[in-house]
């Protein structure tokens, strides 16, 4: 009994033994999954090429296939636009693995990739100790495109014309010649825009200059209007002063003169009042007496009258000099203004 236990036992071993040896077998190998992850990754299919390459890393087994499942690993991530872990990956598998045939290939993915990171002196520098080690590389037209497109980065368009003229001409077959072919063109659109920016710059700078100009001037301008306005003030109260005294003194003159006239006009006026009276008495007085009476007032009428006749002839002749004088007065203070 004992022993049909035994052998039941051993049995049973051998069977689990022989089922999991056959499921060993039947599982895909490293080479398989890889060759399944690459055709994924060349279809766009990232999540299924992530999980290949991560199935090769989990199987002790395949350790051989390690190297490979780095290097896709990192371009996976690399399409993905995940830059920090593409970088991971890629630097690791780099270190680890020196002599995985992708070894080349990683190396110029670490170019590229420093350019994504926009890190452009860095990846200057990188692809030119790539070129120096692989000089015969398939990738070297890729790596001169990118030293291109990192030089033309940095604003260097002079260099990067010189890299992607090289491109174009010692690479000719390469998509990378067309690639450089429109760089050229984008850096003569540059060169243009350089030229244009300038002469904006150089136009305004030059519009400020005369804009300041212009204000200097007219500062100038406004200070000696301003030099000259106290310079005719200063004329006016000075240079002027005794002429305007010696027309002030004439004015006072004519007018005292004036005066003495209107008070010769009156004293004439009240004289002739006076002698008009008198003779109006005379005549009324001598208009009933005859004979000596009579003759003796017609000479003192007579002689009245003639009196008179000087009055008025005088009185004339006062009022003409009047009119001279006020005339005189206008000439020299001026016609008075005429009052609303």
């Amino acid at each position: 009994m004992k022993k049909n236990r035994k052998v039941l036992w051993v049995s049973s071993v051998l069977i689990l033994l022989a089922a999991s040896s056959s499921v060993a077998d039947s599982a895909p190998s490293g080479d398989m999954l890889l060759k399944e992850g690459i055709e994924a990754f060349q279809q766009a299919d990232y999540q299924v090429a992530m999980f290949r390459f991560r199935e090769i890393l989990s199987n002790p087994k395949e350790k051989n296939f390690h190297g490979d499942a780095y290097f896709w690993i990192a371009r996976t991530y690399l399409a993905l636009s995940q830059g920090e872990e593409a970088s991971k990956h890629l630097e690791y598998f780099l270190s680890r693995f020196p002599e995985n045939p992708y070894f080349m290939e990683g190396m110029y993915e670490k170019g590229r990739l420093l350019f994504l990171q926009r890190q452009y002196t860095e990846c200057i520098e990188h692809l030119d100790r790539f070129l120096k080690k692989y000089p015969d590389s398939p990738y070297a037209a890729n790596a001169y495109y990118w030293i291109g497109e990192a030089t033309l980065a940095l604003g260097r368009l002079k260099e990067a014309e010189k890299i992607f003229n090289f491109v174009v001409t010692q690479f000719p077959t390469s998509f990378r010649s067309e690639a450089a072919r429109y760089r050229l063109d984008i850096i003569k659109l540059k060169y243009r825009e350089e030229e244009l920016l300038k002469l904006l710059q150089w136009s305004h700078e030059e519009h400020l200059k005369a804009l300041e100009e212009f204000q200097k001037r007219e500062a100038i301008y406004l200070e000696t209007i301003k030099t000259y306005q106290r310079r005719v003030a200063l004329l006016s109260s000075q240079d002027y002063q005794g002429e305007i005294l010696k027309l002030s003194e004439q004015v006072r003159a004519l007018e005292n003169e004036l005066s003495q006239v209107r008070k010769s006009e009156e004293t004439l006026r009240v004289e002739k009042a006076t002698l008009e009276n008198a003779l109006m008495k005379l005549r009324v007085e001598s208009a009933p007496a005859k004979g000596g009476i009579e003759s003796g007032g017609v000479a003192d009428a007579t002689t009245l009258k003639n009196l008179l006749e000087l009055l008025q002839v005088k009185q004339e002749a006062l009022a003409l000099k009047e009119q001279y004088l006020q005339k005189l007065k206008q000439e020299v203070i001026g016609p008075e203004e005429k009052k609303e």
